[in-house]
């Protein structure tokens, strides 16, 4: 099968860091507190305006990129998908790695060498890479996607549409069901649904 996988909360642990960071932020900089831990975007977690959240991301998406570590799991069970015969795409709409970012170019390319770096340093194994708009439907179709892991509640509606989705599980993608989407909890339950679906 060719299976897609997010970066970001799905290889690495988003959440923990936006909370984490994004407290931190607040206090050092006065810009407010942390409202809706449940939320998806940090903005929405901070109630932060368009610019408050650019400068946390120019600040710290570098920090992001090369220290925070793989998620449990993921290098053990990508490399048995891989032995498995499987072809991974890892695709990622990562901040500042894609035309639609408000940034140089350099910073792209640097994003770009930076998430490669990050996931050979953490043994994630994958064919290609593709750095996505927000909405990854085009990767799904022209990439004939059999399965997405994600946890973009927006992709995982959007992309249910379109192909087989593992979930993985997040409280902001908590109550999105419907019968393409599968919830997993952890990498080895991601590796067991994908032997049961590639089953049928």
């Amino acid at each position: 099968m060719n299976i897609g996988i997010d970066l970001d909360g799905v290889l690495t642990n988003y959440r923990q860091f936006a909370i984490e960071q994004g407290q931190k932020y607040c206090r050092e900089n006065n810009k407010g507190q942390l409202v809706n831990p449940e939320a998806y975007y940090m903005k929405d977690m901070y109630n932060w305006d368009e610019k408050t959240d650019y400068d946390f991301w120019i600040k710290n998406i570098f920090s992001y990129a090369t220290e925070n570590p793989a998620i449990q799991g993921a290098s053990e069970n990508t490399k048995k998908l891989k032995e498995d015969g499987h072809t991974i795409f890892i695709i990622t709409a990562r901040k500042f790695a894609t035309p639609d970012d408000n940034c140089k170019e350099e910073i792209r390319e640097k994003m770009k060498t930076t998430v490669k770096e990050w996931l050979a340093k953490n043994e994630i194994e994958y064919d290609y890479i593709i750095f996505s708009s927000e909405d990854k439907s085009k990767n799904i179709i022209e990439n004939d996607i059999d399965v997405m892991i994600e946890d973009s509640p927006n992709n995982v509606k959007r992309l249910s549409k379109l192909t087989k989705i593992i979930c993985m599980d997040l409280p902001y993608n908590k109550g999105i069901e419907n019968d393409n989407i599968y919830r997993c909890y952890n990498w080895n339950e991601i590796y067991d649904k994908i032997l049961e679906i590639n089953k049928k």
